[in-house]
Order: structure tokens, then sequence, then C-alpha cells
């Protein structure tokens, strides 16, 4: 139910006075709130003059903006979509109407002044923008000062925006567990800013609300009074670990999760938030971990993907978009990943993760597959310095190797031919592509502009076109476009030939030089366009050898791990059996004079499976006096090379997946130690031409360790889950899986 709070009275001006007021963030230091992105993100957009609005409409609300729907707003002079497009709320303040009243029992409040509608832009949060080592100590001594209120808000994992002492009227905005606006992050320029935007459409006087638990802090938790039906109770202290939703909207869309699922996962998971949650986590990340990725089905997630993947700086998050993208094999929806800035946002997500080799070759894997005309994108996204960087420098055999494969198929384009853009000032400026928006400087400058003469190479068309027009290329869409020198007019479509007049002497000659000139380029643009289509069947029939091979390697790997499994479960139902004929035997054996549980314990002292090699060699070490076993006499230069690397991989690798015994039982934890050390000891021997084997595994080789064992336990478990669902639900998994033990993090 909506409630009105027409009937309060107007405590605007009043509410100013608790505070400076500023029109912008104030930056502690030029670093802090930057995007990440070394270049401008441009749109692909034309500009669309208005001449009875006399406005640039371009980028508006129903385009199809680009920076529009990845959440990036337009700067003025680095888009072909002209100056003062619709997209750039935050520059120019576009704020929605609102109010600051006083409620019951929360102190200030706003509210909206008119009807808004779903995702209208309400206000930017604005604020002094700290570090972290700043942002603790205010936290302390608001604190101490007994401070009621707090106005701290999460820009990135490094910087705050402080709104206590000076901001804007969204730090009065009020925390709602069943709000009716979230907050989103944009990408204005060469810094990240935080908006507040309507989640469904607010009536006139309702109070605008959004979740403090997504990106607000406070240094103690507070009461919530909002009343609403899934009200928790709190807000604030430690970060929204606890929160009705773990992620915030935009995250939870481009992962394709519901809040449906988040609270059933809460649910289920409520004992265990505590011990699964790290300290110094900002997301949920065992809930993330968890969440099942599809593909990408249309464009609509690809922009939501993308539009996230700009604004992450959590691995896990980054991870599981990356992996969206690496399993669609859409052709399409590659090209428009790519469209939706993705050189560029992949340049930064390579910088920002290079630890993560897995994520690493994802990333590098997604670019083989996208189509490659011109060098244009990879040279202006810079990506091809930090590619460089993995091929010289990674460790990883398949990251190097991918790496130099990009350079070499990037080596072989060229940029595309367009007509550069003159500085200011030059006399040849009409030669860009100019914006048709009024502007001061454009009847200055224009005597200047039809004195000079222009460049030789830039009045050769490659089609036959009237007097004085030229054509070019937009750098920022690639788009061909046409100009006229004289009126300095730009035209998408080419514009019409006028009818022939005598003009003079001078005039003729000049249109028999044109049309000579015409005529020997002809031969030349035909054999253009047929390199242009041999090149382009090379390319395809190299996507599609990529692509074929690709698949043949992830069908060997599916293969490998299903065939582990399979020998896991056939090794259990070997053990359970030889368990039940041992039961029978001893059965016969004594008699009927024992009771059923005595004989049950004998039968499972005797049947209880003798140590692993690995679990002796383990026990050895704890028990340095202990006799050695008939199997450990013999002496370890008479073991094979696998045994050994066995026994040296079996001290660390039961460790790696033994949070998993809870849910899945000591065998089949046991089985799936012994199939990974062994797996493991193959890829090793393979690796290790000198044959020489350490006493104790490094850093860097236990964490490829445990990303490998990550992802098998990921396809067990995956197997695991989906053929005890039935079982559980009727069981609660009682028959078959262990009494859970207590989960630590090892690593």
């Amino acid at each position: 139910m909506v409630v009105s709070w027409l009937d309060r009275p107007d405590k605007t001006e009043e509410a100013k006075s608790t505070f400076e007021e500023i029109p912008d963030c104030v930056y502690a230091s030029k670093s802090l709130g930057s995007s990440g992105q070394s270049e401008f993100m441009a749109c692909d957009c034309g500009e669309h003059w208005s001449a009875k609005l006399n406005k640039n409409m371009a980028c508006g609300e129903s385009s199809d903006c680009i920076n529009r729907v990845t959440s990036v707003e337009c700067v003025n002079g680095k888009s072909g979509c002209g100056d003062n497009c619709r997209n750039q709320r935050f520059q120019n303040h576009q704020y929605a109407p609102i109010q600051v009243f006083d409620t019951d029992n929360k102190g200030y409040g706003v509210r909206a002044k008119e009807s808004l509608k779903k995702g209208t832009f309400i206000y930017e949060y604005i604020g002094e923008v700290i570090g972290e080592e700043d942002f603790r100590k205010r936290m302390v001594e608001y604190d101490q000062a007994n401070m009621k209120h707090f106005y701290f808000m999460m820009l990135t994992s490094t910087a705050f925006i402080d709104a206590t002492r000076k901001g804007a009227l969204s730090r009065f905005c009020n925390h709602s567990c069943n709000p009716n606006a979230y907050v989103d992050k944009w990408v204005v320029g060469r810094k990240l800013r935080m908006g507040i935007f309507a989640k469904r459409d607010i009536e006139k006087g309702e109070e605008i609300t959004f979740d403090y638990n997504v990106d607000r802090y406070g240094a103690q938790s507070q009461p919530c009074y909002c009343g609403e039906a899934n009200c928790i109770g709190f807000m604030g202290g430690k970060t929204q670990t606890d929160a009705a939703l773990l992620l915030p909207d935009g995250i939870a869309e481009a992962l394709g999760v519901t809040s449906k699922q988040e609270r059933q996962w809460l649910r289920e998971n409520k004992h265990l938030r505590k011990e699964q949650q790290w300290d110094d986590d900002t997301v949920n990340r065992h809930f993330i971990e968890q969440v099942e990725v599809k593909p990408l089905e249309n464009d609509f997630e690809v922009s939501k993907v993308m539009s996230a993947l700009m604004k992450t700086t959590e691995e896990p998050l980054a991870r599981k978009l990356i992996q969206r993208i690496y399993i669609t094999e859409d052709s399409d929806l590659q090209m428009a990943v790519m469209r939706f800035h993705g050189y560029k946002t992949f340049s930064s997500i390579l910088k920002q993760f290079a630890d993560d080799q897995n994520l690493v070759h994802m990333v590098l894997s997604i670019l083989l597959k996208w189509p490659r005309v011109t060098k244009n994108k990879i040279s202006s996204s810079q990506i091809e310095d930090v590619v460089s960087k993995f091929a010289d420098t990674t460790s990883d055999a398949d990251i190097q190797t991918t790496a130099k494969e990009l350079l070499t198929e990037w080596s072989k384009l060229q940029m595309a031919y367009r007509i550069p853009k003159s500085k200011a000032g030059s006399s040849v400026s009409f030669f860009d592509r100019n914006t048709r928006s009024p502007s001061e400087d454009v009847a200055e400058n224009s005597s200047a502009r039809e004195a000079s003469d222009p460049p030789a190479n830039a009045n050769e068309p490659e089609v036959a076109l009237p007097e004085n027009w030229a054509v070019a290329i937009d750098p920022n869409s690639d788009k061909r476009y046409y100009y006229n020198r004289i009126t300095k007019e730009t035209r998408w479509d080419p514009p019409e030939a006028a009818p022939a007049v005598p003009l003079g002497p001078k005039r003729l000659q000049k249109k028999e030089e044109h049309g000579r000139r015409e005529r020997e380029q002809r031969p030349k643009e035909r054999e253009r366009g047929r390199e242009m289509r041999d090149e382009e069947r090379r390319l395809q029939q190299e996507r599609e050898l990529r692509q074929n091979q690709l698949q043949q390697r992830e069908q060997e790997i599916r293969a490998m791990i299903e065939k582990a499994q399979e020998e896991a479960q056939r090794k259990q139902e070997e053990e359970e059996q030889r368990k039940r004929e041992k039961r029978e035997k001893l059965k016969a054996k004594l008699g009927h004079h024992k009771s059923d549980s005595s004989l049950s314990t004998k039968v499972d002292k005797s049947s209880k499976p003798k140590k692993s090699s690995s679990d002796k060699s383990i026990s050895k070490s704890k028990k340095p006096d202990q006799k050695p076993s008939s199997v450990k006499s013999k002496p370890s230069s008479s073991k094979t090379p696998v045994q050994k690397w066995c026994l040296l991989l079996a001290k660390y690798v039961p460790n790696m997946i033994r949070k998993f015994e809870g849910e899945i039982g000591y065998d089949n934890i046991k089985g799936c130690s012994r199939d990974l050390v062994h797996i493991l000891a193959e890829k090793e021997m393979k690796k290790n031409e000198s044959g020489e084997i350490p006493n104790e595994l490094d850093d860097k080789r236990l964490k490829k360790i445990k990303v490998f064992a990550r992802e098998y336990m990921d396809h067990f478990l995956q197997k695991y889950r989906k053929k005890h669902a039935n079982k559980r639900s009727s069981n609660g998994d009682a028959d078959t899986a262990e009494p859970a033990t207590k989960r630590v993090r090892t690593e």
C-alpha cells in the first residue's frame, strides 16, 4: 500500500541548513573514484538535431545508445552523437523534483514532488570522496560524537562518499527493506558516480527510499523503522551480508539471479553464513560461487553483463560474468559484446585481475572468437599492450599460446582510412565531422575556413560526388559520412548530383581532372573489393577452425571428468558389495546367537578400509617414532616418479576439498582426493621434463592446483546434486552423507 506524505509541510530549506550543499563530489585525491577506463567510451549514435526544440535529441531514453544501456554517460567532443546529447544527466544535474519533509521516527525524509516513471534518474549521491583510511577514522569519529544518522556510501572498494558535512538533498533518502528506488553506479568521463533511480513507478507525495545494505555504511547497526512485511529489523553495521537481498539489482540481473533464489538460499544457509563469509568481503562469496551461470540469450542481457563488468571490483563477480560470455556460442551475441565496449572493458579486466589465470584464459579465448576486420577498436582500447605482457611474462602455457595467437592475428590488421581530426584553430578544421548544434565559434571561424585549401588526399572520393562534396569515416562509429567543403554541411547519405551547368573553362578543367582521377580509381576499387572478400573468407575459415578446436578441447575435458567420476562411483559400489559379502560370511560363521547390532559392529570394524598410501605418508609424518609398514619399508628410490608425485600431492589435495565433506560425505571426499591426486600427478609428469620432484610445493603451483581442484569439484557437485536431489528431499541425505563438519578456510 502506497503512503502519501503530501500533508506534511515542506522542510527543504530547513534541512539545507544542517549541512553544506555542494553541486558535485569533492575528491580528496585525483585517483579516488576512478572508473578504471583509460579511454573515453564513445557511442555509435549519430547526431539528431531537432530544429523545433533547438536541441540535440541523440542518445535519448528510447534510443539504442550503447553508452546509455551500459550505464555510461556521453562526453562532449568524445562521441559521434554531437554535443549536449540526452545522455548527460549527471553532468547537467537533471534531477527529479523532490522535497524534504519530517517523518514520524526517521528524521528527515525525501518525497516525490511529481509522479515519477520507472527508471527515472532522481538524484546523484554527492559528498566528499575519501579513501579507506579516512573512512574508518570518520566512522569512529562520528560514532564517538553520538551521531544518529550516517551518510557513507561505498563507491569502489577503496573509495567512499561521505555526505555527513557536505552533500546534497539525496543524503536524506531513508532506508527501506522494500524500496521504490535503487542505487546504480555510472561511468562519467574517467570517474564513477553514484545515482538514485526509480525502481518502479513512484506516485506524487510518496517517500523515496532505497536499500542501505547495498552500499551504505554506518559504525553500528541501527533499528529499521520502514514497517515493510519483509523488514529484517536493522540496517547499517558491517555490510550487506545479512540483507534481504544479497546482490545489488544490476549485478543480480547480470548474473540472471532473482530475488526469490536469493531469499531461498538465505533461508537454507542461515546457520552457515557466519562461517562462510570472510571479514573483508563486500559480497556473499559463497552464494555467488554456487550460482549456475547460463549463456547470454539476447542483447538486453549483453548490456547488463557489460555494464556490471565495467564497474565490478570483486573477483568472484567478474569471473561469473566472464563465464556467461565464455559459454555463449551465438556469434551475433559475441558481436554485441564487442560492440558494447568489449575491447576497452576486457583491457581493464585483464589489468585488474591479472593473477586469476582461469579468468585471463577465458577472456583471451573470448577475444579469439571475435571477428577482426580493422585494428581501430583494438588500438584505441590499448588491449594489445596488455596481451603482450601475458605473452612475454606468464608461466601458463595455454595463456601464453593464446596470447601469442591473438597478437599474430591482430598484427595482420590495418587501421581503417579516415580523415584525421585537425587541432583546434587549424585552418583545415572543416574536414572534421562537426556538430550541427549551434555554437558560438561557428560564425567566428567561417571566413577562415572558407579561405583555406583542403589537403590533396582529402578530395579523392571513393564514389562520384557533386562538386565540393567529399567522403570520410567517422572515427567513433567507423561509418562513412559526407561533408560539403563550402557550406560545412554533413550527412550520412550520399548527396545527389546537381544538373550540370556550364561554368566556364576553369570549372570545366577541374571537372575533367576529377573524372580522369575517378576512372583511374575504379580498377583499384574493384581490386580492393576482391581482396576484402578473399580476406573475409579466410578469416571465416580460421574462425570455424578455431571454434571446432575449442569445442573438441571442451569435450575432451568433460569426458576426462566424467570418466574420473564414473571410476569413483564404480569403486564405491565395489566397496559396498565387498562389505555386504563380508557381512553375509560373518553371519553364516557366527550363527544366530548374537544380536544384529553386535554383528553390525564387528562387520564395520572388519570391513574398515585400509589407509591409502597418501594417508600413511601423512600419519608417518605426524608420528616419526612409529614403525614403518611393509609398504613404506621399501626405499624411496624404488618408487616410480608417479608414486612420488602422488605422495607429495596427497599432503595438499585432501585439505583443499575437505570443506565439501559436509555435503557429499567422507567416502566421496576420499574418492575425489584419490582421483585428483592421480590426475595431477600425471599432469606434473608431463610438464616436468627434468624429472626432479620437489620436497614441498611452492605457492604458485599450489594456486594452480587449487583452481583445478575447484573446477573438478564444481563438475562433481553438479552431477552429485542432480542425482541425489530426490533422495535428499525425502531422506535429508541421512543415509548417504556423514555428519557435516565445521567448514574452514584452507587458503
